[in-house]
């Protein structure tokens, strides 16, 4: 029996022309033709409500859950592996990309606190990787420190949670062209 890999991408970016959107129709294309399942999730077109409120806070420790947070976990859940694409403003991820993260993928359902506050990462077995242009040269977040920082809380981010994760992939007007064209590559 084979067992098909399962692959989610989160996209967020509101250009539909943008090179996040390349990235996203890149790797469906690439995925598709190994014959592995993909869900697209496309966060501007959902209209996802990155607001997380005093509410989510306290029904998370009781692992309850608004109903949009509870179909992204349903689509968590079902993905070996999951891809983010979001462009670099401010030298970090968009508030709606970080919005989702804070709100899916929270307590009691992406990691859980034992008695002596220890972790329980519950995404153990999953892998997730990166992909963000960013209008400077590649070569400026590198030399100015910006991209380590970047490195340092993408990684804390998601191994926190369990994530083994795959790459970290940047895409600066200096590289931009070429990551695209070695896609394949990267995933």
């Amino acid at each position: 029996m084979i067992i098909l890999k399962n692959n989610l991408i989160i996209c967020c970016s509101p250009i539909s022309d943008s090179c996040s959107n390349k990235i996203k129709n890149g790797l469906i294309d690439i995925l598709k033709k190994r014959d592995e399942n993909v869900e697209v999730r496309d966060l501007y077109a959902l209209q996802f409500d990155p607001v997380i409120t005093e509410n989510d806070i306290s029904s998370a420790f009781q692992g309850k859950y608004r109903e949009d947070v509870i179909k992204e976990q349903e689509y968590l859940k079902n993905a070996d592996s999951v891809f983010l694409i979001f462009p670099i403003y401010s030298s970090a991820m968009p508030a709606l990309m970080k919005g989702y993260i804070d709100r899916v993928l929270s307590q009691n359902f992406a990691y859980s606190y034992n008695s002596d506050g220890s972790i329980n990462k519950l995404m153990t077995g999953k892998t997730i990787s990166t992909f963000s242009p960013m209008g400077a040269a590649l070569k400026y977040y590198e030399e100015s420190g910006v991209k380590s920082a970047m490195d340092a809380i993408f990684s804390a981010t998601f191994l926190f949670r369990g994530f083994e994760i795959s790459s970290i992939n940047y895409f600066g007007s200096d590289n931009r062209e070429k990551m695209l064209s070695e896609l394949e590559n990267l995933i």
